[in-house]
């Protein structure tokens, strides 16, 4: 009986590595150093099996302390695969400081290649500051902006005239009169 294990695989392994990654081809390299870059990256991957898709994704630092890059790769071949996440699962990468980074390799939750990014720049992009509708939105706000922190002390007053107005409010409800009149005629 032949078992999938070794680096020569029978033609019944074959199949059976076939019929397993044909739809998870795509593998993602986590918790490399976040200064790593693409070019290092590629460097100590090579020789990286055929493959027809690369990224990589820097470090977000908005994630610290769980700061790390990674890499998706979507492989051609399924054998490579194994091949793949047998010599790099746990290798240890070293950062420039001397801290290591052991990586982790399994399949990427999201399987489909993402869409190659647009090569076109957006013709909006920023022109806002020369469209004549946002300037006079920006010469509006400015102007209630100065006529609010002109004048504090009428800010203070109606600030004063609406606490005024709340406490009418509840003074004169129903429920509240009710009240006021139950306690009123157990005390006579």
């Amino acid at each position: 009986m032949s078992t999938c294990s070794g680096m020569g695989f029978s033609t019944d392994c074959r199949s059976k590595i076939n019929l397993l990654f044909l739809l998870y081809m795509q593998v993602v390299i986590r918790r490399l150093p976040p200064c790593l870059t693409k070019e290092q990256l590629e460097e100590q991957l090579h020789p990286l099996p055929a493959h027809d898709y690369f990224e990589f994704c820097t470090a977000d630092p908005s994630l610290y302390p769980h700061l790390y890059s990674r890499a998706y790769i979507n492989f051609r071949n399924p054998e490579d695969i194994l091949l793949f996440r047998d010599r790099f699962d746990g290798y240890v990468f070293i950062d420039n400081k001397g801290l290591e980074y052991p990586a982790v390799v399994e399949f990427a939750p999201f399987q489909k290649i993402s869409k190659k990014k647009l090569k076109k720049k957006d013709a909006k992009a920023g022109s806002i500051e020369d469209d004549p509708e946002y300037r006079k939105f920006l010469e509006s706000y400015c102007a209630d902006e100065e006529k609010i922190c002109a004048n504090p002390e009428i800010l203070l007053g109606e600030i004063e005239a609406k606490t005024r107005e709340l406490i009418g409010l509840k003074k004169n409800q129903p429920s509240v009169l009710f009240l006021l009149q139950c306690k009123g005629s157990h005390l006579f």
